[in-house]
């Protein structure tokens, strides 16, 4: 299990990335990652953010398939159903970090 620190940290770092026009591991699109994939999932981190589609949360953190659990919403609202979903994703995969991911210039 990534704790909480960790997973913020991962996070940092691949924005970090993203802001910089730096691309990470090509391993996490790999035919063997998406394989292992098929038989489960382990997201270290919970992110709840717009459904615009300028902000795909795997592209701005640069995360793989199955790294992250993603609920999009459209109008800043957060509904019992995706709060559930948050719930969830924390029972289900021992998930420790939530981030509500908000920007600007909103089209959703």
């Amino acid at each position: 299990m990534v704790s909480a620190r960790e997973a913020l940290e991962r996070l940092q770092e691949g924005n970090l990335r993203f802001a910089s026009n730096v691309r990470g591991s090509e391993a996490f699109l790999s035919p063997n990652r998406r394989a292992a994939l098929t038989t489960g999932q382990q997201p270290f981190a919970i992110i709840l953010g717009c459904s615009d589609s300028r902000v795909p949360a795997e592209i701005v953190f640069d995360q793989g398939l199955g790294d992250l659990f993603v609920i999009r919403v459209a109008g800043n609202i957060v509904a019992p159903s995706q709060v559930g979903s948050v719930e969830f994703a924390a029972a289900r995969y021992e998930t420790r970090l939530v981030v509500v991911l908000g920007h600007s210039q909103c089209g959703a």
